[in-house]
């Protein structure tokens, strides 16, 4: 017995899905990045630590530097000093990853201090930032 079914074959007949927001997809892009590039951090510290005991400068020489500076001088058993050094270590790789021509900028300015004040309150991102800092520091 044949059925018949309104429609095209390959509709599955479910409603099409609400268009995303541009600024919701940009955000979801821009947080994608820096958990990647927090990734590829952590993954680069083992590498540094094992390259700079052979006596070969790392890719990441300037963020490294940065954020061992950060990490030394904060306490990073104390919840307030270590979202404080989690802050402030975005602010830094954000501002380090932005071009030139908008860093000084009030866009780039505001984008660095929304980007940095998300990356504090977000757990997976703060998370991820506070190990690689700890691991920095227990050099």
């Amino acid at each position: 017995m044949k059925v018949n079914r309104p429609g095209s074959p390959l509709s599955g007949g479910a409603e099409p899905l609400d268009p995303l927001d541009p600024r919701e997809l940009q955000q979801v892009v821009k947080v994608e990045r820096l958990a990647a590039a927090l990734s590829e951090l952590e993954a680069q510290t083992g590498a540094q630590q094992t390259a700079q005991a052979a006596g070969t400068p790392g890719r990441g020489a300037t963020t490294r530097a940065a954020l061992e500076q950060i990490a030394q001088h904060a306490n990073l058993s104390n919840p307030e000093e270590a979202s404080a050094a989690v802050r402030e270590s975005a602010r830094f790789m954000i501002k380090f990853r932005l071009g030139k021509e908008h860093r000084d900028t009030p866009q780039g300015e505001s984008v660095i201090d929304e980007l940095s004040e998300y990356v504090a309150a977000d757990p997976l991102l703060k998370a991820k930032l506070l190990q690689i800092l700890t691991k920095i520091k227990a050099k």
